[in-house]
């Protein structure tokens, strides 16, 4: 059985912090972030935002361009930046839509690269026939968490606030008509290798940091705040990122040059190029919402998928390639093949 994205949501903060507004607080020169991430702005939640109201206007935004709350059979969540240890933000949101079921609601971790884990299971669940429509979204208020000091400057320049949803339904015929074209998911991959779990990690609160779960000694030594090795990252995201386009590609029997437009989390404009060069594709080939949005973790392929669509970035008879890093570390690709109404 066949699985199509039938509709795009997306939700950003009215609030715009340029990197001059930035920079002060990091220690750092406006063009010194831009230079060594790529991000000239980013939007930020405002004091009473949570997580979750973004991800149900991105969901509610979603659903609009395909089918009614109603038919929806599951509903997964993908985020760093929960309103709550617990529970998780996804039956937060199912609460929040009006009209929703008492549909299972899931929670994904999978940092950066979510929407491939959710792609997949959404996936077999539309193939085992348990549900006809799969909602998935990926939705961050990084900043409430962000360490606005010079010592972690390389780190806080990245993160955006945001949120992205997509439909992925069995039925075609969801689709709006006006369109020329639908995507169809293909094929899926996803890997983790958790040698490298702690090159990207946010320690506390957490069990492995001594006798409580958060406490006075951990938060002066900092241990709830994010910690990067950014260069080994970056090093490990653009190999494992280049072997996943080349496997998925090979074993659906296509060619890199066969892919119309690439699909990649934001995490930096380094990344992206070194990406584009790794694969010998065209930076035009590739979306990016990183200047203007920043890095928005779990939401930043959604957001950028969701771009593609209203860009017109899909043509008929095209293949398009999502591409994914995150924590953990977690990656992959999915290919989704353009096709007609």
């Amino acid at each position: 059985m066949s699985c199509y994205i039938t509709g795009y949501g997306a939700a950003l903060p009215d609030r715009v912090v340029t990197n001059a507004q930035l920079a002060p607080m990091l220690g750092v020169k406006p063009d010194w972030i831009e230079a060594n991430s790529g991000v000239r702005e980013r939007r930020w939640v405002e004091a009473h935002q949570a997580t979750s109201d973004l991800a149900v206007a991105a969901v509610r935004d979603a659903l609009n361009d395909a089918t009614s709350v109603e038919q929806v059979d599951y509903l997964i969540g993908c985020t760093l930046s929960p309103d709550y240890q617990v529970p998780g933000i996804t039956p937060l949101v199912q609460r929040k839509l009006d009209g929703c079921r008492g549909i299972p609601a899931i929670d994904l971790r999978a940092g950066c690269a979510a929407i491939l884990y959710a792609l997949q299971l959404a996936r077999a669940l539309i193939e085992s026939q348990a549900a006809r429509t799969v909602v998935c979204f990926g939705a961050e208020a990084q900043s409430k968490g962000l360490d606005l000091q010079p010592r972690s400057a390389e780190l806080s320049m990245l993160f955006g606030d945001g949120a992205g949803a997509i439909v992925i339904s069995s039925e075609p015929k969801l689709i709006d008509k006006a369109r020329d074209s639908l995507v169809r998911i293909d094929d899926v991959l996803i890997e983790t290798d958790g040698r490298f779990a702690e090159e990207l990690i946010v320690r506390a609160p957490g069990t492995a940091n001594g006798a409580r779960w958060f406490d006075e000694e951990q938060l002066a030594a900092g241990l709830h705040r994010g910690s990067m090795q950014g260069r080994r990252v970056i090093l490990q995201a653009v190999r494992k990122l280049a072997e996943a386009a080349v496997r998925i590609t090979e074993r659906n029997e296509i060619s890199l040059d066969q892919i119309d437009v690439v699909i990649p989390h934001q995490a930096n404009a380094n990344l992206l190029r070194s990406l584009a060069k790794r694969l010998s594709i065209s930076e035009e080939r590739i979306v990016s919402n990183l200047e203007r949005f920043g890095n928005t973790s779990s939401a930043s392929a959604f957001l950028a998928l969701w771009q593609a669509n209203r860009e017109s970035r899909f043509h008929a008879g095209s293949y398009a390639l999502i591409l994914a890093f995150g924590a953990g570390f977690t990656w992959g690709s999915a290919l989704c093949r353009v096709c007609d109404d």
